[in-house]
Parts: structure tokens; C-alpha cells; sequence
């Protein structure tokens, strides 16, 4: 199972609050603590985990930060050959309120200096991976570039759109299969998705943009799916939530991890949405997941 894996990687600086600070609000934080993070890199970390052998395409700052990231993948298991070394890394500053919710700031830092130039420098490891996985944590240009070369040698091609922004039709039509949340999907699609006649609008919507298959993450209400042939809900464990940092990557390289594998699409978002719940049950966004999980 070899995953290209183009995106993220942050340093998380968590700060535990009793709810979401307000406009020209000061809050005392109750706890702080540094996690590994970025989209990219807890999706990485996730599908490794799950045993995929995952090639990373992305920059680290050069700083300690930077080395204490790649030394993270390393030991994860990730394959770090292709993460250059430019700037600043990439940083997040994220409160969790008492109920697990997260607000979260984003300094992209080298993460926004990963260039197609760069993508088209690690073709081959596209071209000779089942699947590409990406988010939007990294320049547009930089993500349409490694979507064409997969598209090109006909690869699964799964996109996060997060954090959400308008994206051009010549990318949604090579992307196999498009993982949006509740908010996102409304924002691509500019339907409110209160409804399940909302959400099925929408991601009609982007299938008729060319997307293969939509698949909607809705949190503790699960999540639903669907293409030309097919459509359903998959319901969410019901958990503790301590953290929900990472739930949606961890879904997202589960999902990636279950394809690959060559389960159906229904049995690889029940895999997905079981590696999620266990996350938010955990703090930081890259948590050891037990074996008894990996199956």
C-alpha cells in the first residue's frame, strides 16, 4: 500500500480553555502543552500507523521545529526523502474547550512554499504510488499540479478541501474522491447543508462538477456518501470526545488506508470513521493507535 502524500506538517501548541475566546476577550488557558500536527502530516502518521507505506511531498522550516517534525515522521514510519527545508515551520495555536470542541489559528510558514516545481520533481513517486492524498494546506497551484500527475497515470486521488477555499472544476474533475466536512461542503457549494435534502443537493452538485464519489464527515453525527451508483449514511461511534484535533485526518488516511487495501467504499468509511472515534478520545492529533484498532 504506497500513499503520496503532498501537504502539511505544524507544531500544534495546544491550550486548554473553558470555551472559545470571545473578540477583545483575554482567557486563561488551563493547561499547554506541543503536539505534532498539520493536516498533512497527522494524515501521514495515521495511514502509516495503519500500514501504508506513506511518501511525504512537503517543506519544513528550517529551525528546530523543522527537525523535531521530520524526526516525528521518521519514527513514525513515514518515508521523509521528499520534505525539503525552507523558512519557518508551520505552526498551529489551537484552544480545546472542556467538551473537546477546537478553535484554531494557522501560520502556514514553509508549508506555503511548496512549489509545482517541487511536485513535478517527485513525479515518480506519484506515478508508482495506488494514491495520492491531499488537503488544501499548501499553495492551490502546488495541489492542482500533483492532482494532474496522478490523474495522468490514472491513481486514486483523495482530497481534503480544508481548510475550504473555491476550487476550479479542472481539479474537482480529476479528483476520485473529495472528503469535505458539514461546513465545507456548504461553503463549496454555497447550500446550506441543515438537511439531509441539503447535503444530498450538494454533493450532487460537485458530482456533476466530475468529482467520482463525495463523502461528507459530519462529526458525532457520522458521515455520508455519495456517487452516481450509490449513497448512505455511516453512523459515528458514540465516544467521550477529549480532543477532536486530527479526527478529520485520521479519517482521511484511514479512509486512504482502507482503498488501498481494495476494501468497498462503505466498508473503508466504517474503518475510517472507527479510527476517528478513537482519536478524539486522545489528546494531540497523531496518537499512538492500539493494534486492536488496525483492523
Amino acid at each position: 500500500m504506497d500513499i503520496s502524500l503532498v501537504g502539511s506538517i505544524n507544531i500544534d501548541l495546544v491550550y486548554r480553555v473553558p470555551y472559545v475566546v470571545n473578540n477583545g476577550e483575554t482567557l486563561h488557558s488551563t493547561s499547554h502543552s506541543v503536539h505534532f500536527g498539520g493536516k498533512g502530516a497527522n494524515q501521514a502518521v495515521a495511514a502509516s500507523q495503519l500500514g501504508a507505506n506513506v511518501h511525504f511531498i512537503g517543506k519544513v522550516g528550517n529551525d528546530d521545529f523543522g527537525d523535531q517534525a521530520l524526526n516525528n515522521l521518521k519514527d513514525k514510519g513515514v518515508y521523509i526523502d521528499s520534505v525539503q527545508k525552507e523558512g519557518a515551520t508551520g505552526q498551529a495555536i489551537i484552544q480545546v474547550t472542556e467538551t473537546g470542541d477546537n478553535a484554531i489559528v494557522l501560520f502556514p510558514g514553509a508549508n506555503f512554499l511548496v512549489t509545482p516545481k517541487q511536485i513535478e520533481e517527485e513525479a515518480d513517486i506519484i506515478s508508482s504510488s495506488k494514491a495520492l492524498l491531499l488537503q488544501l494546506e499548501v499553495p492551490l497551484d502546488t495541489v492542482e499540479k500533483a492532482v494532474e500527475i496522478a490523474a495522468q497515470h490514472g491513481k486514486i486521488v483523495i482530497l481534503n478541501p480544508a481548510p475550504s477555499q473555491k476550487l476550479p472544476d479542472s481539479l474537482l474533475k480529476n479528483v476520485t474522491f473529495l472528503t469535505p466536512n458539514e461546513t465545507e461542503l456548504a461553503q463549496m457549494t454555497g447550500i446550506e447543508t441543515t438537511t439531509e435534502e441539503d447535503i444530498r443537493a450538494a454533493c450532487s452538485l460537485l458530482l456533476d462538477k466530475g468529482v467520482g464519489t463525495v463523502v461528507v464527515t459530519l462529526g458525532s453525527k457520522g458521515s455520508f456518501y455519495m456517487n452516481h451508483e450509490e449513497s448512505g449514511w455511516v453512523q459515528a461511534s458514540k465516544v467521550d470526545a477529549v480532543d477532536t484535533t486530527g479526527a478529520g485526518d485520521a479519517f482521511n488516511g484511514a479512509f486512504a488506508v482502507g482503498l488501498c487495501r481494495g476494501n468497498s467504499l462503505r466498508s473503508s468509511i466504517e474503518f475510517a470513521t472507527k479510527i476517528a472515534a478513537f482519536v478524539v478520545t486522545q489528546m494531540g492529533a497523531q496518537p499512538l493507535i492500539p493494534h486492536s484498532l488496525l483492523e
